[in-house]
């Protein structure tokens, strides 16, 4: 397993290289694309990983039940943040290319499905600490 490792430790250092990169050079709308394909990289392994890591490592009725029921989760929130988008643009913002109808209802959905998992993460790291403190 300790490729994963390798390949956790590649793309943290990528990920900075190109964050510093960008903001080194000022934000410039040139590296957007890099950036947005980067993050579909990102989104892709993480997906995979989320696939077919349990595949790998079982623990029983409990853990593919549970595993299943985060897919299920995982499905609904992508699903109901791309039903409630919208491909409107955003005001006040010039690009040289004008993006589909399609990319941007589907970039404002990726964007609300990430706001939405990064806050039930949040919650679930502080009710998990919560539930600890008073278990004991």
């Amino acid at each position: 397993m300790k490729v994963i490792k390798y390949l956790y430790y590649a793309l943290l250092i990528v990920s900075a290289l190109i964050t510093i990169v960008f903001y080194a050079q000022g934000c410039p709308e040139s590296m957007v694309p890099l950036l947005l394909n980067f993050a579909y990289v990102l989104v892709f392994v993480a997906l995979g990983g989320m696939i077919l890591l349990p595949l790998f490592f079982r623990d029983g009725k409990k853990m593919e039940k549970s595993t299943m029921l985060s897919y299920g989760l995982f499905v609904v929130v992508i699903l109901c943040a791309v039903l409630f988008s919208t491909d409107a643009p955003l005001e006040g913002v010039q690009t040289s290319v004008e993006p589909s109808a399609g990319d941007l209802k589907f970039t404002d959905g990726i964007v609300m499905a990430s706001a939405i998992l990064v806050v039930v993460a949040f919650a679930a790291i502080i009710v998990g600490n919560l539930k600890n403190m008073f278990s004991k």
